[in-house]
């Protein structure tokens, strides 16, 4: 098997076409996290709203000029101090990011979320960010799926510059059933100097029960970051599974030098999962799980309707996914695949010079840049048991190094292919 991985490498070098990519894949953006929205209140963070609030203002009205999507913030008083960020997803085509006339970065990734640090180009009182598309048509090639109209998803955050940087979790079924929740708080210090944060934490079953809390103090270097790990003991019972959507609450709570300065609550949905020869373990019982296809801009209300039908399992296909959409699918016990915003097969199936550009070197980092950004913005949905590398894109090089890249964040989810016509970079699954 090694072997036969190394030729089929040399072999994608040797045929590629050597055609240069006309724009890097991205600049400027933040490292990629699931969405992570602060609160300036406890009661706050409980109702988890996504409309305006103190440290987090959606930007809801975009107008067109030229061939530029335009909006604008507020930056208050109260965000003195502080780092701001902006998020943005969606857009459906290539962009430059523009903040007070100042370049803030851009993607060819139209369709993952990607954030950037915009507070050194940010003022006081009101911001005007432009998003200008790129040339739709260089990427072309491997976005042959409908794009749909541009209509970005954008949200700008203001966290304390030691700031919580993104949180994770996951499960393990011990010896006897008993079910153990390890959770991490990745802690990021943006100042000059050593900070110390405090997080207080808590988990509770039903908004009521408490299970656990506590608080642990962190360190962190100048300009550095650190992760404070907890863990808890929780019933079999409160374990998600398809069909038996459980979840409990994460409370959290960043105190630096004696005041608190950011709040979050998440839904938590514990789960063990295992993928192997082709079958699927979760929390140790073995799942069918069959894909059925859907298309990227599916409502909840036809995810509902197929739920309703006996459909357990969903493959959403190459586009943009809006993050609402998993939250049903947590809430709902529905299992999910997403699929990178690849597809390539307007270029054949040729893996030889000027074919397919799954073969071609020039793109790798674009490919593997879209696999790797999926996967960190969507890591905290329990509903997400899989990952699909493209649609319909022949194979070579590209999909290869996607696969190998894959593998090393996915944790337990399988990572798929279904076009690599039994290669190896894709674990062995049960298809349609």
């Amino acid at each position: 098997m090694n072997c036969f991985r190394y030729m089929s490498l040399a072999l994608a070098l040797l045929v590629a076409s050597a055609a240069p990519l006309a724009a890097q894949y991205d600049s400027g953006t933040d490292s990629h996290r699931t969405r992570l929205v602060p609160y300036a209140t406890e009661q706050a963070a409980r109702e988890r709203s996504l409309v305006k609030q103190r440290y987090m203002q959606p930007i809801t009205e975009w107008s067109r000029v030229d061939n530029s999507l335009c909006g604008e913030y507020t930056f208050p008083f109260s965000w003195v101090e502080r780092q701001v960020f902006i998020r943005i997803e969606g857009v459906g085509e290539p962009y430059d990011l523009y903040v007070n006339g100042k370049c803030a970065g851009g993607s060819n990734n139209g369709f993952a979320a990607a954030e950037y640090n915009i507070t050194k180009l940010s003022r006081e009182d009101k911001n005007n960010i432009e998003l200008r598309l790129r040339d739709a048509d260089k990427m072309a090639k491997i976005e042959c799926f409908a794009r749909g109209t541009a209509h970005p998803v954008a949200y700008v955050i203001s966290q304390p510059r030691v700031r919580v940087r993104d949180v994770a979790w996951r499960t393990d079924i011990g010896v006897g059933g008993v079910v153990n929740a390890h959770f991490s708080v990745v802690m990021k210090n943006e100042t000059l100097g050593e900070k110390t944060s405090r997080i207080y934490y808590e988990l509770f079953v039903n908004d009521t029960l408490r299970i656990t809390g506590g608080h642990r103090d962190v360190v962190v270097g100048m300009y550095g970051v650190d992760t404070m790990r907890f863990g808890a003991t929780v019933a079999d019972s409160l374990l998600w599974r398809g069909g038996a959507p459980q979840s409990i609450i994460l409370r959290l709570k960043n105190r630096i030098a004696g005041r608190d300065v950011e709040f979050y609550e998440f839904p938590v949905a514990l789960r063990q999962l295992e993928c192997s020869n082709g079958r699927y373990f979760v929390n140790g019982e073995e799942e069918s799980i069959v894909w059925h296809d859907v298309l990227p801009h599916t409502t909840t209300d036809d995810l509902a309707a197929l739920k309703a039908s006996g459909v357990k399992a969903v493959r959403f296909m190459a586009g943009y996914v809006d993050d609402a959409l998993l939250d049903y699918c947590d809430a709902q016990g529905l299992y999910v695949a997403l699929t990178a915003p690849i597809n390539s097969s307007l270029s054949g199936k040729s893996r030889k010079r000027g074919g397919n550009p799954s073969n071609n070197p020039q793109w790798r980092e674009e490919y593997i840049g879209r696999v790797e950004q999926m996967i960190h913005t969507t890591k905290r949905h329990s509903s997400v048991v899989a990952y699909f590398l493209a649609d319909d894109s022949a194979n070579g090089i590209c999909l290869y190094d996607s696969f190998l890249a894959a593998k090393r964040i996915s944790g337990d989810r399988a990572v798929l292919y279904f076009d690599g016509e039994g290669e190896w970079n894709s674990d062995s699954v049960l298809k349609k």
